[in-house]
């Protein structure tokens, strides 16, 4: 029953269907271009049927008698049909509604089929009079969304027509034929105006459903972006936090290294006091001496002096050079790629990684072992940025090796190594090992992923490793392998390409 009712609704009693606003609207709109194509078609024909009998000059009247219809072409009838034209092609241009648009095609069809039938009933060739009323029915179903039951009253005013000039035109009453195919005709054209009808309004149902999925699509396109734009800005401030943490350790590093050059600088400065004081007692002490002696003595004084300012020059630039370094590191944005000297630039990290442990961990000791390459090269790098890849794999390993030391007690020798070489492809190696705890299959599968740690909370951020990634693979071009296991400490390689090229960015597994 209930399929029944449906079946019904969508297809014989369609009022229920035009409930809906947007459905009568889409209707409105169809019959407003369907008025309008239907009335330039008929002032068309009108033009076009007058045109022709001008030019094969038929005798035109404005009003022919039933016995001259034969002879001459009678005006009044045309003159209504394209005025009737013109005021379709009005009103479907202002747009009067769907019910008016549907009277006013329904009026024009029942016109046009009465001024037809005068023209054309009469005892010779009254019949083709049907064909003419069923080809305006057609017309008027495919222009204007009629309902079945409207086609039906259409359908029987053109019948009450087509009757009404059978029965006053002698010898046509007993003839039914074309009164039959007429009504044949609206049969078929009721049928056919349902099912245009009923795909109208699936149509509309399938374009309105559209535009809910577009809209909640869309809605949900925007509440993704601005959760991806979070997202974003947590992690842009995660990864400055990580920086200032790594800057944090790096500063206590920098603190200790400083430490050697300043006294060195304060102490030669000192040395330099002396021997000028010396030189003054000299000058004083004796005015008569020979200039040879003071000369060879004075001579002396000053090697030494120049010496003590060779010595302070050296680590003043030792000075500078870490404090250069340390904000070099603590830039936002990267600086230029450029030949470096990447067993210096390992050797200062290590020095100040280390340091910054012992800061941190008082008591720390470790086994620091070195194998640089002497004919490594200077491969072109972003110094500052293989400085911060550099103190996170130290701080990793320090930290493993601290961690495995403080469980297993004195029994455990913490050992880090680091070293460099020069592959037979020219591309440059870096090795940073330890043995440390290690880690399993799975957390080594992780440890480039961004956030992803295995420390206490508050201790790591999971930025480092993902940071040392992105610099070494996307900034340089390079690779950054792990190999670890349990108990058996973790080996990090880097590797950097012989020449700066350009290379497509790689993304880190996981993400």
């Amino acid at each position: 029953m209930r399929r029944l009712a449906v079946l019904t609704t969508r297809y014989v009693a369609q009022g229920p269907l035009e409930r809906s606003v947007g459905f009568r609207n889409v209707l409105a709109a169809l019959a407003r271009v369907g008025l309008q194509i239907a009335g330039v078609v008929a002032l068309v024909g009108v033009v076009a049927y007058l045109g022709y009998h001008l030019v094969v000059d038929d005798p035109i009247v404005w009003r022919e008698t039933y016995f001259t219809r034969k002879d001459h072409v009678a005006l009044w009838d045309k003159v209504l049909l394209g005025g009737l034209a013109l005021l379709l092609i009005a009103i479907g241009r202002v747009g009067l509604g769907l019910r008016a648009s549907r009277i006013t095609m329904a009026a024009f069809v029942l016109a046009t089929g009465w001024v037809i039938v005068l023209q054309n009933f009469n005892p010779e060739n009254y019949n083709i009079s049907s064909g003419w009323l069923t080809l305006l029915l057609i017309v008027s179903v495919g222009t204007v969304p009629y309902k079945p039951w409207h086609v039906l009253l259409l359908g029987a005013g053109l019948g009450v027509e087509y009757w009404y000039f059978a029965a006053i035109t002698p010898g046509a009453a007993g003839d039914r034929a074309g009164f039959y195919f007429l009504a044949l005709a609206t049969s078929v054209n009721a049928v056919l105006a349902g099912a245009l009808y009923a795909s109208r309004y699936a149509q509309h149902r399938g374009l309105r459903r559209m535009a809910q999925l577009k809209n909640s699509a869309s809605s949900r396109s925007s509440a993704l972006a601005a959760a991806l734009a979070r997202e974003r800005s947590i992690q842009e401030q995660l990864v400055v936090s990580e920086k200032l943490a790594s800057l944090g350790r790096l500063t206590a590093g920098v603190a200790h290294e400083l430490k050697n050059p300043l006294n060195f600088v304060t102490n030669f400065a000192g040395l330099a006091r002396e021997l000028v004081a010396e030189l003054r007692e000299e000058l004083a002490a004796d005015a008569t001496r020979l200039a040879s002696d003071f000369a060879a003595e004075e001579a002396e004084i000053l090697d030494g002096l120049e010496v003590n300012t060779v010595k302070i020059a050296e680590h003043g630039q030792r000075a500078d050079a870490i404090i250069r370094n340390m904000l070099a590191h603590s830039r936002a944005t990267p600086g230029e790629r450029r030949p470096t000297d990447v067993n210096r630039l390992l050797d200062e990290y290590i020095g100040l990684a280390y340091h910054g442990m012992r800061a941190a961990h008082s008591g720390f000791n470790v086994d620091i072992r070195r194998d640089y390459d002497p004919a490594l090269g200077t491969p072109d790098v972003v110094p500052e940025e293989m400085g911060r890849v550099f103190l996170n794999l130290l701080d990793n390993a320090f930290d493993a090796v601290r961690t495995r030391a403080a469980s297993e007690g004195a029994g455990f020798a913490p050992v880090v190594s680091a070293s460099t070489r020069r592959r037979n492809d020219g591309q440059f190696e870096i090795r940073v090992a330890d043995n440390g705890t290690g880690m399993t299959e799975e957390v080594a599968s992780h440890v480039f992923e961004p956030f992803y740690t295995t420390k206490e909370t508050g201790e790591g951020t999971g930025l480092g490793l993902s940071l040392a990634y992105e610099v070494v693979t996307k900034a340089h071009g390079g690779t950054i392998t792990v190999d670890s296991g349990p108990g058996r400490g973790t080996t990090f390689v880097v590797v950097l390409p012989p020449a700066p090229e350009m290379f497509e960015e790689k993304a880190a597994p996981g993400v």
